[in-house]
């Protein structure tokens, strides 16, 4: 018998108490790259490429409603949906379950960001030892494997963030004149490498998945129903419109806050470091310096308290990038082992995710002593862009070949997703070689 969807909730403020799963979406996507290039990429060119970022941002949203719709009609997370592709046998599960573990190099990183911010406040420990501490705490806070925690944790340093880019925006008072003169959209000479990057690490890559496995946490659907809403079932396809519309609530205000955060770092760049240079130009620090000297630079125009608020903001962001990559890569990676070893089920889901966690620490941990291999960091985020276009292509197949009609996405889901899918594409080769040429070069 098909287990029903549960009763969804009906009122806007009964919604409200129930989203969630984007928070941790944002948790996970906001990360150094709105820290540290957004910034950079301010201080270079002003306001007038924020429209990559809105590009950006709008195709990831568009994939993650993709996402939603797909798991709440059929109650298979992504990964299981991939695992119907056509064929070989699970090949598209093997290439994200390979992507997202490699993607663990790059947390030690955002660990050291997180100690040298902390350093930075408190010089008590060594920044080591202070990244050392973020990675524990996290590893015993995801290790009872309960979702709650972790959403409330999200939620508090979303919250701390919100508040830190507010205060430093208001301390910076930029003149609205200002804002709507240097919005205007161009791309400016020799950017291309700079809009690239932005539209690759705004609002994350292939981590725009995991929400399809935080959904099913909270609720949103019941796991592995045996079918989807079909006509003439006028319930359940009601039923599945009203869940649908609480995960549009939910991603609404998850990319919403995205697009803030990002803009406002971008702004604070312009602003800070446009003209700070020795000639006038702009100031543009090594990427490992950013937020130490923005904290520097909010310092003189505000203050002390300008300098703690700022770096306790950037702290949220990269603590609960922690958190949101590792817990949701775990689950993931526990779903893509389910499906490559049927046999693994006979163990835990407990058991499966707390070993992901554990892996993923450990690589932290390992990277933080022993350096990071940094071949294997640009290998890692050439694949995120290309990875998520064709990710976005598979899930097109799956809503068209998967979900009756008359719960598919409508034409405007499917240009966004087309059009944006092949300007992925066609900027991903262009940074591929662009990286490449450059090897070339400086060998």
């Amino acid at each position: 018998m098909t287990q029903p969807l549960p009763l969804p909730p009906s009122t806007f403020l009964a919604k409200l108490k129930h989203i969630g799963p984007g928070i941790l979406l944002a948790a996970a996507a906001i990360g150094s790259g709105e820290l540290i290039l957004t910034p950079r990429a301010g201080a270079l060119y002003g306001l007038s490429v924020c429209w990559v970022i809105v590009v950006s941002i709008v195709y990831k949203l568009t994939l993650t409603l993709g996402l939603a719709r797909y798991t709440i009609a059929t109650g298979e997370d992504i990964f299981e949906g991939y695992s119907h592709l056509p064929g070989p046998r699970n090949w598209f599960v093997w290439i994200l379950g390979i992507v997202f573990l490699l993607g663990a190099v790059g947390y030690s990183g955002i660990a050291l960001a997180c100690g040298s911010a902390l350093f930075a406040l408190c010089p008590a420990l060594s920044m080591i030892q202070w990244a050392v501490l973020v990675v524990g705490v996290v590893f015993v806070l995801l290790l009872k494997g309960s979702y709650g925690p972790v959403e409330k944790a999200a939620f508090l340093l979303a919250l701390a963030l919100i508040v830190g880019v507010v205060y430093s925006l208001a301390v910076l008072q930029p003149a609205l004149g200002w804002v709507m003169q240097e919005s205007v959209p161009r791309i400016p000479p020799n950017s291309g490498q700079t809009l690239i990057s932005l539209l690759g690490w705004t609002a994350g890559g292939t981590s725009t998945l995991i929400y399809s496995f935080w959904i099913l946490e909270k609720g949103y659907a019941v796991p592995n129903r045996a079918q989807t809403p079909v006509a003439g079932d006028s319930q359940a396809v009601q039923d599945f419109r009203q869940w649908l519309s609480l995960s549009h609530l939910d991603t609404g205000l998850c990319y919403a806050m995205m697009m803030f955060v990002s803009l406002a770092f971008l702004a604070i760049g312009s602003i800070t470091l446009g003209t700070a240079g020795p000639d006038g130009g702009p100031l543009v620090p090594a990427s490992e310096a950013t937020t130490e000297v923005l904290s520097r630079m909010l310092t003189a125009t505000a203050g002390p308290p300008a300098r703690y608020v700022f770096l306790i903001a950037a702290l949220a962001i990269l603590s609960s990038t922690i958190i949101g990559l590792v817990d949701g890569k775990s689950r993931a990676l526990r779903a893509a082992i389910h499906i490559l070893a049927p046999r693994s089920r006979r163990w835990s889901d407990l058991n499966w995710y707390r070993l992901g966690i554990t892996l993923f620490c450990l690589i932290i941990f390992a990277l933080l002593f022993t350096g990071r291999p940094v071949m294997l960091i640009v290998l890692t985020s050439a694949l995120e862009a290309p990875v998520l276009s064709l990710s976005a292509v598979m899930l097109l197949y799956l809503l068209h070949t998967r979900l009756p009609r008359e719960i598919r996405p409508g034409m405007l889901w499917n240009i966004v997703i087309v059009i944006g899918t092949v300007t992925y594409v066609v900027l991903s080769i262009q940074a591929l070689m662009a990286t490449f040429a450059g090897s070339t070069g400086g060998a």
